[in-house]
């Protein structure tokens, strides 16, 4: 495995559960070990409460404004902020506001990028 520059726009592109992910860095191309979209979501965008076994996930919100829980703890987010999801641990997310979110979603070790790619429509 070597290093690599993912150029900005770069990245296949999917649609999945009503919000658009660009692979940046797909689970293939670092042995599985963590797997990076960039995903754009809607306003009102509600994930359902969901858990991901096995696999911690952190969002970097780069524009727009996010809710919600992991676990017992409630948390809202904005540009700038990091949010961490443990593995194992049931959690959610809604976009709020009036814009869309732009999130940095990344998976360690990468699995959810996978189930994206496989489930999710090609753009």
């Amino acid at each position: 495995m070597s290093g690599f520059v993912r150029p900005a726009g770069a990245g296949e592109r999917f649609a999945f559960g009503g919000a658009v992910f660009t692979m940046k860095v797909p689970a293939g191309d670092t042995e599985g070990r963590v797997g990076v979209m960039e995903q754009e979501a809607p306003a009102g965008l509600v994930v359902p409460p969901h858990t991901h076994d096995g696999e911690d996930e952190m969002f970097h919100v780069l524009a727009g404004r996010v809710e919600g829980y992991c676990g017992d703890d409630p948390f809202r987010a904005g540009p700038g902020d990091l949010i961490f999801l443990p593995r194992d641990v049931e959690h959610a997310l809604a976009v709020i506001g009036e814009g869309p979110a732009r999130l940095l979603t990344i998976v360690c070790p990468a699995r959810f990028d996978r189930l994206v790619a496989e489930e999710g429509t090609p753009m």
